[in-house]
Parts: structure tokens; sequence; C-alpha cells
């Protein structure tokens, strides 16, 4: 009968306790982030190069995603395609010729002072082709 009551009272407890502690919990409503100024694309100037790079390793697709990390000072430092191919060394060549040939404006804080961000962006052969 006692381990009935202190069961009952222990639930009771959690129930009122949960809302409470769940109420003192920040939110996150995204105004530190609106604050930050992402990375800005300044130039590509690899439009030929990775068409003929992703032709000579035989890429039959009609785009392709990627995103890039910018480094503090607006320089690529990594990147990664959305959707990778089966062979790493198709996946690497490909972000080779893209971090090569892009110039970004870094990314700022709050405060204007640079920091790392991110880039994502496609291309898209179709497009590529008809710029010749």
């Amino acid at each position: 009968m006692k381990s009935a009551l202190i069961l009952t009272t222990l639930a009771a407890l959690s129930v009122v306790s949960s809302p409470a502690i769940a109420g003192n919990e920040p939110q996150n409503d995204g105004t530190a982030r609106s604050k930050v100024k992402p990375a800005r694309l300044i130039e590509f100037t690899g439009d030929r190069e990775f068409l003929k790079e992703a032709s000579r390793l035989r890429v039959w697709r009609s785009e392709v995603g990627f995103t890039l990390d910018v480094g503090s000072d607006g320089a690529p430092v990594d990147c990664k395609l959305n959707d990778e191919f089966r062979m790493n060394y198709v996946n690497d060549k490909l972000c080779a010729v893209l971090l090569k040939h892009h110039t970004f404006e870094p990314a700022q804080n709050a405060n204007g002072s640079t920091v790392e961000g991110i880039y994502e962006g496609r291309l898209n052969f179709l497009e590529i082709r008809e710029k010749d």
C-alpha cells in the first residue's frame, strides 16, 4: 500500500515538474543565425574544366549538387557532393575542380569579423554547355 502511494506521488511530481523544466529551456528563435552574413560567391571560373573532368570520368548526370566549407579567409577548404558516386576517386576529382576554381567573400558574424561558413551550389551540365 505504501509503495503504491509513493509511486503515485512520484508520478504526480514528474508530471508537474516536466512543464516547469521545459519552460526554463532557452527558445531557439533563430535570431542569432539571422545576424550572420553567409559566405558569398565572388566567382567560379571552372566551368569548362569541370565539364571536361566530368566527361573524362564518364559522369552521366544532368547536374551535380555540392557543399563547400569556406574558411575565414574566403578560400574553400572542404567539399562534399550531395549525391556521391560509388567510386571515391570520382568524388575526389570533381571536388578538386570545385575547390580550385571557387572564390568567396568570407562569412561574417554579428560583430562583422570573418568566420568560417558554408556554400551550397549546383552545376547543371546543359547550362555549362550552352555558355560556349
